[in-house]
């Protein structure tokens, strides 16, 4: 029965330092979202923010399954101030980050937050995803300047200990000779460096592989392939090549597409990766791309307390109309994984506006 979501939305925005940050988030009337915070004042900030109900703790209620609804002792009505949710203010470690993992992995390990803490009814993850992986294998407790986090975000790389639901070691541990149609497709997976990049044949491989398997295994416990749902595995990717594109020497920018309007373009990324991409069919077999990585942001606060210096790409463009030049200008930039300037100066937006009007005057 709480309505309030825009307006915390809206004094969020206005906030004009933590203090006042924080007093948005204590409405807690947005029902979910990772919200990271940083300021000109080197303060940084997470929350795994929620409207997190307060439930019954009696053991014989399991709230990750079904619950009876013909008893009061299952209603909640209330819900947890900000307080009570996970949070960090400032580690010593400098860093906060997440990928939609668990809170309790949100910097280095030292100053992570201890799980057993927090009411486990609140059902929060406590396990690492592919993402969060492997960024602690890249920033690895070394100091990060501006331009490695750029590297980071921008991170093409499976991590070396794969996070999947359903584990692909089985596919990889097959004997190539033992499957001469498959021999090439196999031995190719299996040599795959794990980056999701738009010349990569293994990454082809394995973007129909999780296709495939993610649909087939929905539902089931997280578990390894077994051997016969390995070879399963191979020969679709195998028939869905030969029936589509009539060989399977292929890239994974030959099957999966980036797609705006009539332009379709060979894309890169690939599930869970950092530079993450998620498909479906598109036509003849190819893939589109509908979501992952997006738009893009980068702040960096000057030291002499100027504006921001922000850089800034948009997957398509600027425009949803078709006729318009921003339709689809930073298709290519995003592509290349290149960045323009963005500016909150005033005087520079108006000097450099191609129209400046207003929304009630004609």
């Amino acid at each position: 029965m709480d309505i309030k979501a825009l307006e915390e939305w809206y004094r969020m925005n206005k906030a004009k330092n933590f203090s006042e940050f924080y007093s948005a988030l204590s409405m807690t009337s947005l029902p979910m979202f990772n919200i990271m915070y940083a300021d000109r004042y080197d303060t940084i900030f997470y929350i795994s923010n929620g409207k997190i109900p307060v439930r019954n703790s009696d053991p014989k209620y399991n709230w990750k399954s079904t619950i009876p609804g013909n008893t009061a002792a299952t209603l909640w009505t209330t819900f947890k101030p900000v307080q009570q949710l996970p949070q960090y203010v400032n580690p010593p470690s400098g860093y906060l980050y997440n990928t939609n993992h668990s809170p309790f992995l949100a910097t280095d390990k030292k100053y992570n937050l201890d799980p057993k803490k927090f009411d486990k009814n609140d059902g929060y993850e406590t396990y690492h995803n592919n993402r969060s992986q492997r960024v602690t294998e890249l920033i690895n407790n070394q100091k990060i300047d501006y331009n490695t986090f750029k590297k980071i975000k921008f991170d093409q790389q499976l991590p070396k200990e794969l996070k999947y639901t359903y584990g692909i070691d089985s596919m990889l541990n097959l004997t190539a000779n033992d499957y001469p149609t498959l021999k090439e497709m196999v031995t190719t997976l299996q040599n795959w460096d794990r980056k999701a990049v738009i010349n990569s044949k293994g990454a082809a491989i394995f973007l129909l592989v999780y296709d495939y398997v993610s649909k087939k295994l929905v539902g089931t416990p997280a578990r390894q392939l077994t051997k016969s749902e390995s070879i399963e595995t191979y020969q679709y990717v195998y028939d869905y090549m030969i029936k589509n594109f009539g060989k399977t020497d292929l890239m994974l920018g030959d099957v999966q597409k980036l797609v705006r309007g009539d332009d379709a373009r060979p894309g890169w990324g690939l599930p869970d990766v950092l530079t993450a991409e998620y498909t479906e069919p598109y036509k003849n077999g190819l893939r589109k791309i509908i979501s992952g990585d997006a738009y893009i942001c980068f702040v960096h606060y000057p030291k002499d307390g100027s504006l921001p210096i922000i850089e800034t790409v948009n997957t398509f463009g600027a425009s949803m109309h078709p006729d318009s030049p921003h339709y689809k200008d930073q298709m290519g930039m995003f592509l290349n994984q290149q960045t323009k300037p963005m500016t909150l100066d005033k005087a520079t937006v108006l000097k450099k506006a191609e129209k400046v009007y207003h929304p009630q005057k004609k």
